[in-house]
């Protein structure tokens, strides 16, 4: 439910763009779409610190500030008079749920083996992958049904209970600050301790000299900004397209983000137990313990997906095809997202372990900036070059960055691991 909040949040505001610009005085296609997607910015920043927070003072406190601190300024969304007021706010409530996204990963992590990862990551992951299909659907029903401002409230309210109920309900699950809780209880004597300052500064840098000096972490952070980016073009523009080119109004035009929900539920059914079967027939096959490595070979039929899906998708626009056939492309293109995202998940959880919460902020940071920087050029990119060699663009960027990448990882991942000093070993 923690990361279900927060991506919903993020994209249901899409349907409601147009009553936004009206009443708050938008006067650009460039400011409005940065209303939607600054907020995804957000969500490059406050991993960068929030994840190495968590390893200093635990996963709870660091998850409970935040949500309420995404409440707050969530809510505020809804009360702007002005489009500053709501680009800062945006911004600020992005901050703020962002936390869940970065530390869901580890806090899975913490709980269960390798052997049962895959299918754990799974059930979190459907939060992260099923909200911004549903946002919009949402967000144009309530847009049209009450007011863009209810969409920030109720969102509010939802959070607000929610972190109560995690207030009593949500356990701390890093294994150092259990251990140091527990020989205080004990009375055990801590020893001489590092100054909040040192540990801070430490645990504050790590995503950084993670990402710019880890091969592992710098590969996957590519593939998932891509990943992430298309997505998000998908997320701005699929509803207008609708509207535009096929006459629909709002409220019918959001439900096709039920074929974006639909493929990205179907990827996650089979992706969670698919990641530990493929393990553990590899660990027979070769009488080896887990690998992570054994996490990457779900991502190469994944990474075919995603192009065949945007070659559908883009070209049925193109020419006015049935409206079915979008859909169909755009399933395919989420199920490929899906099985992509949770596969590098676990494959980046497995590598670091004690230090996974900094390698997914990392990855995160990156992953977000791209979110945040594709849709603004999404509209201008169909106005040059039309849906069908738009989609055929992005389709053979995939192509070129989704397929090798893996095969690398698989054959030179391990040897990498060795050498790094974050490693699990």
């Amino acid at each position: 439910m923690y990361t279900f909040i927060s991506p919903l949040s993020s994209s249901m505001v899409a349907p409601a763009l147009p009553f936004i610009a009206k009443d708050l005085h938008f006067t650009s296609s460039f400011e409005l779409s940065m209303s939607l997607s600054i907020f995804v910015l957000a969500y490059a920043f406050g991993p960068l610190f929030l994840g190495p927070l968590s390893e200093v003072y635990g996963r709870w406190k660091v998850l409970q500030a935040s949500l309420w601190f995404f409440v707050v300024f969530n809510a505020a969304c809804g009360l702007s008079q002005t489009k500053e007021q709501m680009l800062a706010f945006r911004f600020f409530a992005g901050l703020g749920g962002s936390a869940p996204i970065a530390l869901a990963g580890s806090v899975v992590s913490d709980c269960f083996s390798g052997a049962e990862m895959g299918a754990a990551m799974s059930y979190y992951a459907l939060g992260v992958i099923l909200a911004p299909a549903l946002g919009p659907i949402v967000g144009g029903f309530m847009t049209q049904g009450v007011s863009w401002q209810w969409l920030f409230y109720m969102i509010s309210i939802f959070g607000g209970v929610l972190a109560l109920a995690g207030t009593w309900l949500l356990p701390e699950t890093y294994a150092p600050i259990l251990l140091v809780q527990e020989k205080k209880r004990m009375g055990v004597d801590l020893g001489v301790q590092k100054s909040v300052l040192e540990v801070l500064s430490s645990a504050i840098t790590r995503p950084f000299i993670m990402l710019f000096t880890q091969p592992i972490v710098m590969v996957i952070a590519l593939i998932m900004a891509f990943v992430y980016g298309v997505m998000y073009i998908v997320l701005s523009t699929f509803s207008i397209l609708f509207v535009r080119h096929y006459g629909e109004n709002t409220q019918t035009s959001t439900l096709h983000y039920l074929a974006l929900a639909v493929g990205l539920f179907i990827g996650n059914r089979l992706s969670g137990s698919i990641l530990d079967i493929i393990s553990d027939k590899l660990q027979k096959r070769y009488n080896t313990p887990h690998k992570p490595e054994y996490r990457l070979p779900v991502c190469i039929p994944a990474s075919l997906l995603l192009p065949i899906g945007l070659f559908i998708y883009g070209w049925a626009a193109e020419n006015n095809a049935h409206w079915i056939w979008l859909d169909i492309g755009i399933a395919l293109f989420a199920l490929s997202v899906n099985v992509t995202f949770q596969a590098l998940t676990v494959y980046t959880v497995d590598c670091y372990m004690m230090y996974s919460a900094s390698a997914l902020a990392a990855v995160s940071s990156l992953r977000s900036l791209a979110g945040f920087g594709f849709p603004l050029f999404a509209a201008q990119m169909y106005d040059q070059l039309g849906y069908g060699w738009g989609n055929s663009l992005l389709a053979i960027l995939g192509i070129v960055i989704g397929i090798p990448a893996p095969i690398l990882l698989y054959v030179y991942g391990e040897r990498v691991r060795a050498a790094s000093k974050f490693g699990r070993d």
